[in-house]
């Protein structure tokens, strides 16, 4: 039979570009930020929030006056579902025998192990920006997906409701909202910096800075238009945001804009990162040790990253969108 290499084939062997490159990843700038937030919980049926929500009685008085003595509800608390993530790798014995390649020794299992904890960040990630039930509707109705900042931000209740509280259970604020509902504006708007002090205005919760968002995300285009409508002597930027690899631009003291595509086109949402949380259950944590199971009969090696996150905020209407950016 023929020979299957050449003599040059026989001599040489490809030259290998140390490391490996992923082709799907993209940043997410909520993943980040809620990760640098990311808290490890014990068991619970849901993460819980407690919620002041009404002052105490009280006001100017006389000598004349009767204080008013009964009761009055104040508490009450928000309870977050735990959403169930996966991600999995197998190998079988040809894998074992064959693989072990190049002069970096790369390792197929070692790549595969890296490679299933990113992925899982993507999943989460993504879910963070899809409303519940679009995901039931793809994944399956008994799949438990995050109440992410699709339902934050959602403005009809949902069946279960965002944080199990519906909007108008807790009053009004002194602003004349609703306390348990994410501000968003429908009115066509130019991107600019008055348009941004509308959302930067509407998700208020007080007139301290700590009190308004302190973070942006919009998609690219909207976030070039914002760029380019600031004279060049008032673009300023974050030395974190560009150390982590995030297109930004800050609105002026407030806060970085930060471009993600996952953010609907002309969007733009407003957070404060104080009142977001991120709890993740002990058991089921990204840094799991990982057991690799072989089924019976079968010459494979299998294991499954389980993370059990949960998303929170404990003052929904400190965070709030904008729905109608001009694309012309």
């Amino acid at each position: 039979m023929a020979l299957s290499l050449s003599e040059v084939q026989a001599l040489s062997d490809d030259r290998w570009q140390p490391g490996v490159y992923p082709q799907w990843g993209k940043g997410n700038i909520m993943f980040y930020e809620l990760m640098k937030k990311k808290e490890r919980a014990g068991s619970s049926e849901y993460a819980r929030v407690l919620l002041e929500y009404a002052k105490t009685r009280g006001g100017p008085f006389g000598a004349a006056s009767t204080f008013d003595t009964s009761k009055k509800a104040q508490y009450n608390a928000a309870r977050f579902p735990w959403g169930f993530f996966w991600t999995g790798a197998t190998i079988d014995i040809d894998d074992e025998v064959k693989i072990s390649g190049g002069p970096e020794q790369i390792k197929l299992v070692y790549k595969k192990v890296d490679s299933m904890r990113e992925s899982i960040k993507a999943y989460i990630g993504d879910s963070l920006w899809e409303l519940y039930s679009t995901q039931q509707a793809t994944y399956g109705a008994d799949t438990k997906p995050l109440y992410g900042i699709a339902d934050m931000m959602n403005q009809s209740d949902t069946s279960p409701a965002f944080g199990l509280i519906n909007k108008a259970d807790l009053g009004t604020s002194d602003y004349g909202t609703n306390i348990w509902l994410a501000f968003q504006d429908a009115t066509e708007y130019t991107m600019d910096f008055s348009t941004m002090q509308v959302l930067r205005r509407g998700c208020r919760t007080g007139n301290e800075t700590f009190n308004k968002p302190n973070l942006y995300v919009t998609d690219e285009v909207q976030k070039d238009r914002f760029e380019e409508s600031l004279d060049s002597g008032k673009r300023h930027y974050s030395d974190e945001m560009a150390k982590a690899g995030f297109e930004h631009v800050m609105v002026g003291s407030s806060g970085p804009l930060v471009a993600d595509d996952r953010c609907p086109a002309s969007y733009v949402h407003g957070f404060n990162t104080k009142h977001l949380y991120f709890q993740v259950h002990e058991d089921f944590d990204f840094e799991t040790r990982l057991v690799w199971m072989t089924p019976t009969n079968q010459p494979i090696k299998t294991t499954q990253l389980k993370v059990v996150p949960a998303f929170l905020t404990d003052e929904r209407r400190a965070h709030g969108r904008l729905t109608k950016l001009t694309t012309t």
